[in-house]
């Protein structure tokens, strides 16, 4: 990091400071000395700015109570020093600024300190970077990280006996994906969210799977047992703020998966702390239906349940986030589970996370999983989905949640199976923009963690469909024909050009096979050995990516459908200040002609030549419309 210049000046408006300002003698103190407090120093921010040239700069204004002396730090990725403070008046307003930053991710903690006692630290938090970044259109990319890359050998766990080779750890680690960061793969896809699974310690031991059928070990991350470790078998603390320097170096935030429903029966809190704990019925079991009894029903045996409405407890696992965040210079959160816990669980995480790390106006983003599914073909069918989904979001709320019935409504619906129309999946995409509480950063996505991988759903699309949900026995097998990854490649074009913040599961941008879990948790392929088809998918998903981080409209832009058809779609994207693009899907076996007039609020002139961007087709707008040739079994994005 270059050398950072700050300086820090007091001073008050409206006062001539010409004239030394009358100062009462000191009074005995607690210190033996200082200025008259009648209570311990608060801090609050006045205004900031950020600008930049050919570097950037920070400036705010904080104003400080109780005859303080103030102090502060900046911390960047790689380094963390103090601030020069220079006092050149008394008053309670002091000015800070720190000039010739370096790209990358910055936190200044100002603290202030009298005689009887110190300030909550003041944590401003801002990027230096050339473009601003917006949550609203990421592109989001889940890596688990055991199965990513091996980055270091030493740190592999060995295996454990008894348990299925698909359900050991594997070996990958924190420095694998720290080596792919930074060897490009991400700025490849476009991608500039990178949501990691669990960092928690897990148990060494093994552990009955879901189903009670397998001996599973612990490599996805979700059964943490020690609150504030990361498990060395994925590289440890030092490894994973390495991680977070490197991420931050290519503008990409990071996200961890936090668990707020359960810990393990190992976890040091169960034994120290046993009543903070439920135990109660196994989800799924009979009378412990996953979302009547969501809230006291356990996911397994050995997974107690947090007792979110204990006071202690609840502001233990709040001040354990804050610990990740503060730790690891995190950008973002997504909550686990969040149903199964009291909702205010969720507000009371999210109030602290706001006013500790936003005021500056950096946005820590809080997405949560609220599974839920798709009850049929009207908005009042699905009246409870939206509705369970909702109740964590908006105002005090989640930023934004994964759109589980726009999952079920439409990807393996409508992309995979093909049962029903690109109209089902037009409509449905807009649902959600209407059932969400406004404002909400919703992530569309074809595959998950959680689910068979998109691709062997398009292997299954006729026959026995229940294959692609075979666990331990007669799992899923590689696709036979091409004609899988024909439909996984048409599914990312309307993925990856949808609104929100899509989600990339690793593996799915060159199109991974696998059934249910632990199936659809292989280890990575590199890129050497991929098939031809995925290879070729993999060119598609990076062409998709970077387009959308070129293009405003598709990440930003309203979504307005021109002609609307079972096996043809268009749609006009445009952004507040103007920009479009049009996005066309034929999901026929033949090319298709579309004219298509443009709505005149959107006030698109005629004589525009737009180009196809994923290929060289030009058209221009006349008279209001444009006419659009799509290729059989193809995408198109115009745009000028």
């Amino acid at each position: 990091m270059r050398k950072v210049v700050f300086a820090i000046l007091f001073g008050l408006a409206g006062c001539d400071v010409s004239e030394p300002a009358y100062v009462p003698p000191p009074l005995p103190s607690d210190d033996g000395g200082g200025v008259f407090a009648t209570a311990a120093p608060s801090l609050a921010l006045l205004d900031h700015v950020t600008t930049r040239t050919s570097s950037t700069t920070f400036m705010a204004r904080v104003r400080v109570t109780g005859g303080a002396t103030p102090s502060a730090s900046i911390r960047g990725d790689a380094a963390t020093g103090p601030l020069t403070i220079e006092a050149t008046a008394e008053a309670d307003v002091f000015a800070l600024s720190a000039s010739n930053l370096t790209d990358g991710k910055y936190t200044i903690v100002v603290s202030a300190t009298n005689s009887l006692g110190s300030s909550e630290p003041l944590r401003l938090v801002f990027w230096a970077e050339p473009k601003t970044f917006s949550w609203n259109g990421a592109l989001l990319y889940m890596v688990m990280t055991d199965r990513f890359r091996d980055g270091v050998a030493s740190n592999n766990a060995a295996a454990i006996a008894g348990v299925d080779s698909r359900a050991q750890f594997l070996g990958g680690d924190l420095q694998g994906v720290t080596q792919a960061i930074a060897e490009g793969t991400f700025d490849k896809l476009g991608v500039n969210v990178l949501w990691l699974s669990p960092f928690h310690t897990n148990p060494a031991g093994s552990f009955p799977s879901d189903d009670g059928t397998a001996q599973v070990a612990g490599y996805h991350g979700y059964w943490p047992i020690r609150p504030r470790e990361v498990d060395p078998r994925i590289g440890g603390k030092e490894a994973l703020l390495s991680l977070v320097a490197e991420a931050h170096k290519h503008g990409i935030r990071v996200m961890q998966d936090f668990v707020v429903n359960h810990v393990h029966q190992e976890h040091d809190y169960v034994k120290a702390h046993p009543d903070w704990f439920r135990t109660g019925c196994v989800c799924g079991t009979a009378s412990c239906d996953w979302t009547e009894k969501r809230l006291e029903c356990l996911f397994t045996s050995y997974l107690p349940d947090v007792n979110w409405t204990n006071s202690q407890a609840a502001e233990q696992f709040v001040q354990d986030a804050v610990w990740w965040i503060d730790t690891f210079h995190l950008d973002g959160m997504r909550i686990d589970a969040v149903k199964h816990v009291e909702d205010v669980a969720i507000f009371n995480l999210v109030d602290r996370v706001r006013n500790r790390y936003e005021k500056a106006g950096t946005r820590f983003f809080l997405t949560g999983e609220t599974a839920m599914g798709w009850n049929g073909d009207t908005l009042a069918e699905n009246a409870k989905e939206y509705g369970t989904i909702n109740r964590y979001l908006g105002n005090g709320g989640l930023d934004g949640q994964f759109d589980f019935v726009l999952h079920h409504a439409a990807s393996y619906r409508v992309f995979a199976y093909h049962d029903r129309g690109l109209a089902h999946a037009a409509y449905w995409t807009q649902a959600s923009q209407w059932q969400y509480a406004p404002g909400s950063i919703m992530t569309p996505y074809i595959g998950s963690h959680d689910t068979p991988r998109f691709v062997t759903w398009s292997t299954y699309r006729e026959g026995d469909r229940n294959a692609a949900s075979n666990k331990w026995s007669a799992p899923a097998t590689r696709p036979p024909d091409a004609e899988a990854y024909v439909r996984h490649r048409f599914a990312l074009a309307w993925l990856l050009t949808l609104p929100g913040a899509p989600l990339v599961y690793y593996g799915d941008e060159y199109a991974a096979w696998g059934g249910a879990d632990p199936n659809n948790r292989g280890m990575m392929k590199r890129e050497s050995a991929l098939s031809a088809e995925e290879q070729a998918t993999l060119a598609w998903s990076r062409k998709l990516g970077t387009l959308r981080k070129q293009l405003i409209a598709l990440q930003i832009g309203s979504y307005v459908p021109l002609s609307v058809s079972d096996d043809a779609l268009v749609v006009l994207r445009q952004a507040p200040s103007g920009e479009f693009a049009v996005v066309g899907l034929n999901r026929g076996t033949a090319s298709a002609t579309l004219s298509v007039a443009f709505p005149p609020l959107a006030g698109i002139k005629d004589g525009v030549k737009l180009r196809d961007q994923l290929g060289s087709s030009v058209s221009t707008v006349t008279s209001a419309s444009v006419t659009i040739t799509l290729a059989a079994r193809s995408a198109a994005v115009y745009a000028e």
